[in-house]
């Protein structure tokens, strides 16, 4: 998207809103943001399933947008060696923002996305490198089970890094219990629900 907001200073994670309809706004988080050039990037999952997708599924070039001013608090820790992502479809926008920003620091991240079947191979395309395990009944189960099998030498000096769980509210909460059992302190832990069952949103 390009527009002209020469004065924001943009925090990765930060979240955007843009009008969908007359009364409706849906929030996303970019994954680039240049506010020079006057430029922005959002990597959209369309569920198809209500009217923020059938918006941003018929978005045409040259189409003018309504979009609010990135809003949120600071969550990306650039202090930290250690980086570890834990989510959905719905956070590969903001994970591709904190892996180049990680990148660019020479730091180092490990993730696991639980997905579904039609976004298994996303990440790959963004060069995105995590751990991909399949959605389960039980929120995270596949993606605690994957935790518990990470190499114990490798989990004593990830342990102390900064976990950012983000996604669905139910596995946030059962993959940030694992990681308490596994002894990550609560001030490495920042959650963040982006969506609910039986919840518009969040």
């Amino acid at each position: 998207f390009k527009g002209i907001f020469p004065h924001i200073k943009f925090q990765i994670g930060q979240a955007i809103v843009i009008r969908i309809d007359d009364t409706n706004y849906r929030n996303y988080t970019p994954s680039k943001w240049n506010s020079e050039t006057g430029t922005f990037e959002v990597i959209f999952h369309i569920h198809h399933n209500g009217p923020g997708s059938a918006f941003i599924n018929n978005l045409k070039p040259n189409d003018q947008i309504t979009v609010g001013l990135p809003r949120g608090f600071k969550i990306f820790n650039k202090e930290a060696q250690y980086h570890f992502f834990f989510g959905d479809e719905t956070c590969i926008s903001v994970f591709k923002s904190m892996k180049d920003e990680i990148n660019r620091s020479e730091n180092n991240y490990l993730g696991i996305l639980e997905l579904d079947e039609l976004s298994i191979e996303i990440p790959k395309k963004l060069e995105l490198v995590v751990d991909v395990v399949p959605k389960s009944v039980n929120k995270a189960e596949s993606a605690i089970k994957a935790l518990q099998n990470l190499d114990a030498e490798i989990w004593e000096l990830w342990k102390k890094g900064y976990f950012y769980l983000m996604g669905n509210a139910k596995s946030i909460q059962a993959f940030r219990k694992a990681l308490r059992e596994k002894g990550v302190s609560n001030k490495n832990i920042h959650t963040q629900p982006y969506w609910a069952e039986g919840k518009v949103g969040l």
